[in-house]
């Protein structure tokens, strides 16, 4: 008998996937009628039951039903709802699954939610039990999983690595002093910073150290983007971008920017020069 722990809900599923499945007696009113008596028989209250009534269109629900999954919305209203320990009543595991792909995606799905599987048919089916089928099935999975990420992961780099070519930001968050324009295509420079940015190169130039020019910014209530107070590394995280001299660093590599430069790259030189010489 199933028991299950205090707020925690059991949801039924019926599934019919071609007429024959129904004229043999699996068919939609049957199953919910086996699940109904089930539930009186063993006190168990049913929240809800998700139906899925055969999948139409071009999809055909064949013995690999895997690409199939996608398109039942039952199943997928079902697996929304699931709460942490929640159990699906089922007349039979094959409502829920019938190859092998099928059942290890839907029950990793389960398992995120750590939720159980109550089988009718098969009163001592476990979704917990170890299956060495199972584990490689999965295990498959799980690398197609990463091969995913990896392409996505290689479809950004490669855009970023084009974008980076053509002299164009790849992506994140643009300098201080610089602001992407509306629509995101290109960078220009913001006025109210650069202005500030200037004034750093400027008193850099002048041999002033970086927690003297922090200080200078704050004495006048000046702050960053956040709204926080200068600080030494932000102040040296500007000198030392050459961003500002209108070029881009990709793969550590510079790359003259379509963007403006705010300080020429003489400049930029002789402020670096003196950040060196203050190092030594």
């Amino acid at each position: 008998m199933h028991r299950k722990g205090e707020g925690m809900k059991v949801y039924g599923y019926l599934r019919v996937s071609t007429e024959t499945q129904a004229e043999k007696g699996y068919g939609l009113d049957a199953q919910r009628a086996e699940i109904l008596k089930y539930a009186a028989a063993n006190g168990i209250e049913i929240a809800e039951v998700f139906t899925d009534a055969g999948i139409s269109g071009a999809v055909s629900d064949t013995a690999d039903d895997t690409e199939a999954i996608s398109k039942r919305a039952g199943l997928l209203e079902l697996l929304a709802a699931l709460d942490e320990g929640d159990s699906v009543l089922v007349l039979n595991t094959s409502r829920l699954w019938r190859s092998d792909n099928a059942k290890v995606l839907i029950r990793r799905e389960l398992m995120k939610r750590h939720a159980h599987i109550i089988s009718i048919e098969q009163p001592k089916y476990d979704i917990y039990a170890k299956d060495p089928n199972d584990r490689l099935i999965a295990g498959i999975i799980e690398l197609l999983d990463e091969w995913e990420r990896l392409s996505i992961a290689l479809k950004l780099a490669r855009g970023r690595t084009v974008k980076a070519k053509r002299g164009d930001k790849p992506a994140g968050v643009c300098p201080y002093g610089y602001q992407y324009t509306e629509d995101k295509k290109a960078v220009i420079i913001d006025e109210h910073e650069a202005a500030l940015v200037r004034f750093m190169y400027t008193e850099g130039q002048r041999g002033r150290t970086l927690g003297q020019i922090a200080d200078a910014l704050n004495a006048q209530g000046l702050t960053t983007r956040q709204g926080k107070q200068w600080s030494r590394g932000g102040v040296q995280g500007i000198l030392r971008n050459p961003f500002y001299t209108g070029v881009l660093m990709h793969q550590k590599k510079p790359i003259k920017g379509n963007h403006e430069a705010i300080i020429s790259k003489i400049q930029f030189g002789k402020v670096g020069a003196q950040l060196d010489k203050r190092r030594k």
